[in-house]
């Protein structure tokens, strides 16, 4: 069966004993995606990742396939996030109150996306629910200021100023990636996000090359093994440039988009924030584990593979 995200980050848990007791703010159908971030300590932002208690995230209205329902929880697969774990997407648990089982398979006409770092949704004029960057909506009409959309909750209104269509530019560049990744510097890291509340390194650049109207996979690792290899003296703009555990040798840990002149634009680790950072000298310039192309930078081809 195929499933809509009815709210605005669902988390997609690694298991349904994967939450802590902290983590009710987000099991919910109304979440608090922001003070569920805010709350937590250092140590239990950390706990998300090595204790791998959160696999991904999926924004409002985001299509999953349900694949096994128990106690509450739904086992799903993610078609947009592609990954070696599972054929068909990015595996892992959502609580099924979050969800909402679509009846037609073909999607709405999704013509519409965030394109502010967050945005407002109104009911009738009244502030509703703050979305991420990115989500996608449909439009029913428009007034002076707003835009009508059809939600998975319902009609909803927006800002016009903060959708933009979803299609864009035919010709677009490495450096357009950087431009949009850089509006996030200073974002706080996050384990397994996939938001503008918070990205983890891969999300970031799954979300950068999105906004551009591209698909990558979900991982690092798996974004390592696509695209077009680029030696260190070939990079450009937009290219993703990989670190690895072992000096180099090992399993790749890290994904940065190189931004030009020695620059990484990346999403570090816990405890740390969205930032540029020169590789020279860096702790990473020893991790180095190669580049990948997934867009020409001068003639604006899509180099995936």
């Amino acid at each position: 069966m195929i499933y809509e995200s009815k709210v605005p980050v669902a988390n997609v848990w690694t298991a349904p004993q994967s939450p802590r007791e902290m983590d009710q703010k987000v099991l919910q159908s109304t979440i608090q995606i922001k003070e569920w971030i805010d709350q937590q300590t250092y140590e239990e932002k950390l706990a998300l990742c090595e204790e791998n208690l959160i696999q991904s995230q999926v924004l409002l209205g985001e299509r999953v396939i349900g694949l096994e329902e128990t106690d509450g929880w739904m086992k799903v697969v993610i078609p947009q996030q592609a990954s070696r774990k599972h054929p068909q997407g990015y595996p892992g648990y959502i609580p099924v109150e979050q969800l909402t089982q679509v009846t037609d398979s073909e999607p709405p006409d999704r013509t519409l996306i965030v394109c502010q770092k967050k945005a407002v949704l109104y009911q009738n004029g009244i502030p509703d629910m703050e979305v991420s960057f990115l989500t996608e909506l449909a439009p029913v009409e428009e007034t002076d200021d707003y835009v009508h959309v059809l939600t998975p909750l319902g009609r909803r209104e927006i800002n016009k100023e903060d959708v933009r269509s979803i299609s864009v530019s035919s010709f677009i560049t490495g450096k357009d990636v950087v431009e949009i990744g850089k509006q996030f510097i200073g974002l706080s890291y996050l384990w397994g996000g996939m938001s503008s509340f918070g990205y983890d390194c891969s999300g970031f650049a799954y979300s950068m090359y999105k906004a551009c109207g591209y698909l990558l996979p979900r991982d690092a690792s798996d974004q390592a093994v696509r695209g077009t290899p680029v030696t260190a003296a070939d990079l450009e703009p937009g290219d993703l440039i990989f670190f690895a555990n072992d000096n180099g040798k090992g399993a790749v840990r890290h994904v940065g988009i190189y931004a030009g002149d020695g620059l990484m634009l990346h999403s570090p680790k816990t405890g740390r924030a969205i930032e540029l950072l020169a590789l020279s000298g860096s702790s990473y310039e020893k991790e180095w584990a190669g580049a990948r192309r997934y867009l020409n930078a001068e003639r604006g081809r899509w180099d995936g593979k």
